[in-house]
């Protein structure tokens, strides 16, 4: 199954994001004009202001007319990438500079236990597949990471096979469910103790567990996920209101 394709002005607002950042623009600041960012980017103003626009729906700016387009305190929420920003884990990685693969660890059809069921609001036995993934970059452990998804959600094309080894959050996507929310519990832990020795993982310290819910557009809920972020690895900013 192919990874949905990015618009052009999704690109285009991915590039903009960046540059606030490349820039170290903070809450409050001017962004170029629009000649500027159309001529950095090669593109049309009416691209431009699409893109623009989507991150002014995001509350990423604020358009203060006669005056140009100003930080508003949502850039916050994009540009530290806190723990609060749903990402999927492939996008997270990246966001840290890292260049990681997939090792894919195991998947199964296994049934719904009591909690994981009342987590994905299934009945308990109800089919789930089962995903072991670890992300790795030169050699060394990244997250490790268990997925459950209802099986009901691959059951309308039984020919199809998903690479389970790729994203989920763009696998899902492709059959139109892809998550969209979701609500996390965040802890610190250490891998469990038949993770490291079945996979060699030993070296991998303190971690952060992200637990996480995922919901598509409808409320439905189509991941349950738990991810072991090495803690030597990363960090993640918070921001309160």
């Amino acid at each position: 199954m192919e990874k949905p394709k990015e618009s052009s002005v999704e690109r285009l607002r991915s590039g903009i994001l960046d540059l606030i950042r490349d820039l170290d623009l903070s809450f409050g600041d001017k962004l170029p004009t629009e000649k500027e960012l159309s001529e950095r980017f090669q593109v049309s103003r009416p691209t431009l202001r699409e893109a623009l626009k989507l991150l002014e729906q995001e509350a990423v700016i604020d358009v203060h007319q006669g005056k140009g387009r100003f930080l508003a305190a949502g850039a916050l929420l994009s540009i530290a990438r806190p723990i609060t920003k749903f990402e999927s884990v492939s996008q997270m990685v990246a966001s840290h500079g890292y260049s990681a693969q997939t090792r894919l660890l195991g998947f199964a059809t296994v049934p719904a236990d009591p909690d994981i069921a009342a987590r994905l609001s299934v009945p308990p036995g109800s089919p789930l597949i089962r995903v072991e993934r670890l992300r790795h970059s030169n050699g060394q452990p990244l997250v490790y990471s268990l997925d459950w998804l209802p099986k009901a959600l691959f059951d309308a094309d039984p020919a199809t096979t998903p690479d389970w080894s790729g994203s989920i959050v763009a696998l899902l996507a492709g059959i139109e469910r892809g998550p969209v929310a979701s609500t996390a519990n965040v802890r610190a832990t250490l891998l469990p103790q038949e993770v490291s020795t079945l996979h060699g993982l030993d070296g991998f310290g303190p971690a952060l567990l992200i637990e996480e819910i995922c919901y598509a557009s409808d409320g439905t809920r189509v991941i349950y996920a738990m991810d072991y972020h090495r803690g030597s690895a990363f960090s993640f900013s918070f921001v309160r209101k």
